[in-house]
C-alpha cells in the first residue's frame, strides 16, 4: 500500500483552504493539521477541511512540535514564508510555498542553503508553467520551429477593484475596502503590502517563459509609475500601477515582461489577466489579447498569423484536473509535490529553478526604486 503523506496547512484563508482542499483529494495524501495566528480562522479551515480539532493551532513552533506531518503548504502572508519554511525544514517537513516565493537576495540564499542542508523537499506553488499552452509552445521550440527566440514578453496585469486591504487583528477578517474601517483595529494585509510593487510578482509571469525558453536571467532594468494611484483618485494608495522589466538572459534572449494591480484591463480571454509572446527567427507564437481573440502562430512568408487550437488545461489534466483554478492547473504542483516526496525525486518547480525566477524580481524592484539601473542577477545556486 502507498504511504499517504500527512500534509499540515499554515495559512487559513480562502486561497490556503482551497489548495488545501486539493491535497486532501488526493489518493496519496490527507491534510491532518491546521495553523493560524487566528483562532476563528484555524477553526474554519479545521472544519472544512475535516481535521480534529487537537491538530488546530495558532502558534507555528507548537504545530511544528506536535502536528503528525510529513510535509507543510504555506498558504500564508509569503512575507514570512521563507523563515516559516526553513524552520520547518529543519524540523524535518517538506516544504510547499505560495508565489512570490521570497522578497530578498538573503531570503533566496537562506532557501537554497535551508534545502542544502536538510536534503527536504521545497517546491513553489506556481502553477501557470503546467498551462498546455506553455508546453506546446516549449514543444515547438525544441522541433526548432521557432529557432532562436529572440524577444520572450509576458504581463501579468490584474485588476480588482476590492483587493484585501486590511486585517482585522483581534478575528483576523479580511476587509476589502481601501480606507482603514473607523472603530476597528485593523494592519495592513499582505496583498496591501506587495501590491505597491507589482514586480515582486514577476515569478507568476516569468516562470512560463523560463520553462519555454529552459533559460535564466542575467541582467535586468525595470521602470514603473508613481507611487500613487490613478485608479483610486480619492484615495491615497502607496501603489505603482504598472512596472515592466526589461531583461537579457544567459542564452540571448530578450525579456519584457510587467505587472500590475491597480490598473484596470481588458479580459484575455482564456488567460484572464495573462499574456505572452514568443518571437524567434523563424516563427512567433501569441496568446490572446482579448476576450474574442485566440492563441495564434506566424512563420516567415505566412501573409498573417493563423489560430492554434490551444488552451490553458495540462495536456495531462483528467476531466475532474481541469476544473481546478488557474485554468485547470492549480492540481498540478499539488500532484508534483506529494510525487516527488513519495518517490524521492526532485520537484519540477525546486528550490533552484524557484530562486532563478524569484532572483530577478527582487533586482527589478530595486531597479525601479534606482530609476532603471541596469543590474546583474547574482548566482545564487
Amino acid at each position: 500500500m502507498t504511504k499517504r503523506i500527512r500534509v499540515g496547512l499554515v495559512g487559513c484563508g480562502r486561497r490556503g483552504i482551497y489548495v488545501a482542499s486539493l491535497f486532501k483529494s488526493h489518493p496519496d495524501c490527507e491534510v491532518t493539521a491546521v495553523m493560524d495566528r487566528f483562532g476563528a480562522c484555524a477553526a474554519a479551515a479545521g472544519n472544512d477541511l475535516g481535521v480534529p480539532k487537537d491538530a488546530w493551532y495558532t502558534d507555528f513552533g507548537v504545530m511544528l512540535k506536535k502536528a503528525k506531518v510529513d510535509a507543510l503548504f504555506f498558504g500564508c502572508d509569503p512575507m514570512v514564508q521563507v523563515d516559516l519554511g526553513c524552520r520547518a525544514m529543519e524540523a524535518g517537513r517538506h516544504v510547499c510555498t505560495e508565489v512570490p516565493a521570497a522578497f530578498s537576495l538573503d531570503e533566496c540564499r537562506r532557501l537554497v542553503d535551508t534545502v542544502k542542508k536538510t536534503g527536504m523537499k521545497y517546491q513553489l506553488l506556481e502553477q501557470t508553467r503546467y498551462w498546455g499552452f506553455v508546453d506546446s509552445w516549449r514543444l515547438m521550440r525544441e522541433r526548432g520551429e521557432l529557432g532562436h527566440v529572440c524577444l520572450a514578453q509576458g504581463e501579468y496585469v490584474h485588476y480588482e477593484k476590492n483587493w484585501s486591504y486590511w486585517t482585522d487583528t483581534e478575528t483576523g477578517e479580511i476587509i476589502r475596502e481601501p480606507v482603514p474601517p473607523k472603530g476597528r483595529k485593523v494592519e495592513p494585509h499582505w496583498r496591501y503590502k506587495v501590491l505597491g510593487d507589482p514586480i515582486y510578482y514577476l515569478p507568476h509571469t516569468m516562470s512560463q517563459l523560463l520553462k519555454n525558453l529552459d533559460d535564466k536571467v542575467t541582467c535586468v532594468s525595470c521602470l514603473g509609475t508613481r507611487k500613487h494611484s490613478y485608479t483610486y483618485e480619492d484615495v491615497d494608495l502607496p501603489w505603482t500601477a504598472i512596472q515592466y522589466a526589461l531583461m537579457h538572459t544567459a542564452k540571448d534572449t530578450v525579456m519584457l515582461v510587467g505587472a500590475g494591480f491597480s490598473l484596470p484591463h481588458v479580459n484575455r480571454g482564456q488567460l484572464s489577466a495573462h499574456w505572452y509572446e514568443l518571437r524567434g527567427s523563424k516563427g512567433s507564437v501569441v496568446s490572446p489579447r482579448y476576450k474574442e481573440d485566440q492563441f495564434r502562430v506566424w512563420h516567415p512568408g505566412s501573409p498573417s498569423y493563423e489560430a492554434q487550437s490551444l488552451s490553458p488545461t495540462p495536456l495531462d489534466a483528467t476531466e475532474e484536473q481541469a476544473k481546478t483554478g488557474h485554468g485547470g492547473a492549480d492540481f498540478k504542483p499539488v500532484d508534483t509535490f506529494i510525487r516527488s516526496i513519495l518517490d524521492d525525486t526532485t520537484p519540477p518547480m525546486d528550490v533552484y529553478r524557484t530562486v532563478e525566477m524569484t532572483a530577478p524580481a527582487v533586482v527589478a524592484a530595486e531597479s525601479a526604486r534606482q530609476g532603471g539601473a541596469m543590474l546583474q542577477v547574482p548566482e545564487i545556486r
